[in-house]
């Protein structure tokens, strides 16, 4: 009687383990899901965290166009050249003066083609060529073609003597709504770096 007791209990057991084996099956994900949040997340970051990044840039003779795509390389942002309707003279002199000439008259020269929309992006690193102490007026008329306010502009220059300051501080005039951080002087390219670090790029 002990036996057959035994041999029931056993039975009942084994049909109530097989009753609960199924539980933690993990429902099957359709061929053509899409990718859950979890799994974005696990994706790897771009080089500048969560910021859209662009970087503008105005060149004459491909200094500053050297530059801005070095940059834009290590931050992994937008890259658009800013170009004047009316391209400047290939003669160094005749380009200076008539930038001395729209500087003076306060020109905004007419840029060619259509431009981004800013409003996607968290920071502009704006490089240009220092023409008689500031930015040419053609960077003028990029930074006044959209409102900038609470973005975060980065300057970058280069230069044959002049120094960035005067430039930053005419750009924190003509955009005092934005945050106009201290500039970059990058004549030499090896300061990039520790410049784009201190900016949380």
């Amino acid at each position: 009687m002990k036996k057959i007791l035994l041999v029931l209990t056993a039975i009942f057991m084994m049909i109530a383990c097989v009753g609960c084996g199924g539980g933690e099956k993990k429902a099957e994900q359709p061929k053509d899901a899409k990718p859950t949040a979890v799994k974005q997340a696990e994706a790897a970051p771009a080089p500048s965290g969560n910021k859209k990044v662009l970087v503008a840039y105005f060149s004459w003779g491909g200094t500053t166009r050297n530059v801005a795509k070095l940059i834009q390389s290590k931050t992994g942002g937008d890259l658009f050249e800013i170009k004047p309707e009316t391209a400047y003279p290939k003669d160094y002199h005749a380009t200076i003066d008539i930038g001395k000439k729209e500087k003076e008259q306060n020109v905004r020269p007419k840029l060619a083609g259509p431009l981004p929309d800013l409003k996607q992006y968290d920071v502009i690193l704006l490089g240009y060529p220092i023409w008689w102490y500031i930015e040419p007026m053609a960077v003028k008329t990029f930074v006044e073609a959209q409102d900038l306010s609470g973005k975060t502009i980065l300057p970058f220059a280069t230069s044959g003597g002049s120094d960035i300051t005067s430039s930053v501080a005419d750009l924190r005039k003509t955009l005092p709504n934005a945050q106009v951080k201290d500039g970059l002087l990058a004549n030499f390219t090896g300061s990039i770096d520790g410049w784009l670090k201190d900016n949380g790029l």
